[in-house]
């Protein structure tokens, strides 16, 4: 992962939201911010090769993040937090690799990195996805 912009601690989670997704879509994912799922809003939405990822960024409650994630689990293939910190708290890895998550370090003055690397999401449910999608595709269609 890599991304011009730095986050570092000080910085909002609408900068850190806004410098991955500068970095995703230099990757090639196709990028929205703010996308609606479940009565709750993802703070990034990265798509690529049919894959969702799913991005809950904060910049200190990773634990709120954690619960955020939760709805997102029904219809992304990928379930991530950004935490922009100076460190990954053990705690955060743990249950991030437990529930399958990733995590998204945005480290003070580095481009952010994986620090979990997120796995397969295996519950989507595909009423739901596909109502997501439709969601995606009337937000793009705004633009």
């Amino acid at each position: 992962m890599s991304a011009n912009s730095e986050c570092n601690q000080w910085c909002s989670e609408a900068a850190m939201v806004e410098d991955l997704a500068s970095g995703l879509t230099e990757e090639g994912f196709h990028v929205r911010l703010e996308v609606p799922n479940m009565g709750q809003y993802a703070d990034l939405a990265a798509a690529k090769d049919d894959e969702v990822f799913l991005i809950e960024a904060k910049i200190r409650d990773w634990r709120r993040a954690l619960e955020q994630c939760i709805a997102h689990e029904i219809v992304a293939d990928y379930v991530c937090v950004a935490i922009g910190s100076v460190k990954v708290s053990p705690a955060l890895a743990e249950q991030a690799e437990d529930s399958g998550y990733g995590v998204i370090h945005c480290r003070p003055g580095s481009d952010p990195i994986w620090a979990v690397r997120p796995r397969k999401n295996p519950n989507t449910w595909k009423p739901q996805r596909a109502a997501f999608f439709s969601t995606l595709k009337e937000l793009d269609d705004e633009c």
